[in-house]
């Protein structure tokens, strides 16, 4: 029987491994092979946060702290030997003994943030008209109430509470990852029972509107929502099967044709309400129509003449009023790798800020599907 014994050893240490390299991968998002429905849960009360700012004392006191666990991890080390060779062996462990209880380690909240169990979660659902008006509509039902109808900590019942209800907009997304607000929802006492897809999917509506009315600016980056489009010479596809391409996205109006024309500097795709109209790639989805409005701050009825510009990677980076509005700027929120405003950029008109897109390209979310 021990003939089996190597090999399944093996296969075990090849799943921890495997296990470990997905937890790792999924924590920091690096880009290696992993299974997205494998979320391990962050196993500790804090976490590392690049946007906070972290003082020169306490980089030196972290500094110290490690130079002096390093100290004394050599000295158990030296302990360790001096079993063997019986050699300055108490000596050692005393001394590693001390510097570990006396290391002076900085308290966790003046140079870490604090993290939940699902602090590096990431929703699994395709991010698609469809499921952004579900979100919308989850939200309406069970959030409205107190946080707002526009997510701006206004609801009816707000002056009823004891402590009144945030607002939900941009700074909700610029603070906290997405898997912490996720946290929230699911551990809120009036969001009880809401299933993990609802309680995703309304984040991912709250994202659209934080984006709608910042226009992007100091929120992680949000992708174009998934289309189904009709292109010419090339019949039906996804928005997906774009990638690759720049590509900016017109809501067809009554002043939109010349913005509609082909351009061989991007794929143009215009968005309808059911007019038959002769471009590049269409598409006529109700539910897209209603989900960019949303991401232009708009409604329905005003969407009309908006544009936005979509990267090569499937992000949208710029957005547009359209009509008597200026032709495209910098201000028109280009965003660096980040996905936070590329202030830097100081691009005037479409082919510079085409050329600044390219030169600051955003990694593809690779926990989305679709």
């Amino acid at each position: 029987m021990y003939r089996w014994a190597f090999p399944v050893s093996a296969l075990l240490l090849l799943v921890l491994l495997f296990v470990l390299a997905n937890a790792l991968a999924a924590w920091l998002d690096l880009p290696l092979p992993r299974l997205t429905s494998l979320q391990p849960p962050w196993p500790f009360a804090w976490r590392y946060d690049t946007d906070l700012p972290v003082s020169p004392y306490v980089w030196r006191k972290l500094a110290l702290a490690a130079a002096m666990t390093a100290t004394a991890a050599t000295a158990a080390l030296a302990a360790v030997w001096g079993l063997r060779r019986r050699r300055w062996r108490w000596a050692a462990l005393v001394a590693a003994t001390l510097l570990f209880a006396n290391t002076p380690w900085p308290r966790p909240a003046l140079y870490l943030a604090p993290a939940v169990p699902t602090s590096f979660d990431r929703s699994p659902l395709p991010f698609t008209p469809a499921s952004l008006l579900q979100g919308a509509a989850a939200y309406q039902a069970r959030c409205a109430a107190c946080h707002g109808a526009a997510a701006d900590g206004r609801g009816p019942l707000a002056a009823t509470l004891p402590t009144w209800p945030s607002a939900l907009g941009q700074p909700l997304f610029q603070n906290r990852l997405e898997g912490e607000i996720y946290w929230r929802i699911r551990h809120h006492a009036d969001a009880a029972g809401m299933d993990a897809e609802t309680a995703w999917r309304v984040i991912d509506y709250l994202r659209a509107v934080a984006y709608g009315e910042s226009g992007g600016a100091g929120m992680p980056a949000v992708p174009a929502p998934g289309l189904a489009l009709t292109c010419r010479g090339r019949g039906r596809m996804p928005l997906s099967a774009l990638r690759g391409q720049p590509v900016r996205i017109v809501a067809h109006g009554p002043a939109t044709a010349q913005d509609e024309r082909d351009d061989p500097r991007v794929v143009t795709v215009v968005l309808t309400r059911g007019a038959a109209i002769d471009a590049e790639c269409t598409s006529d989805d109700a539910d897209a129509w209603v989900a960019y409005a949303l991401l232009a701050g708009a409604t329905g009825d005003t969407l009309a003449g908006a544009q936005f510009l979509v990267d090569r990677q499937g992000w949208l980076r710029a957005r547009h009023a359209g009509g008597d509005a200026p032709a495209w700027t910098s201000g028109d929120d280009v965003c660096g790798p980040s996905g936070r405003l590329h202030v830097a950029v100081a691009a005037q008109g479409l082919a510079q800020i085409l050329k600044a897109m390219d030169a600051s390209p955003i990694a593809i979310d690779r926990a989305r599907r679709g």
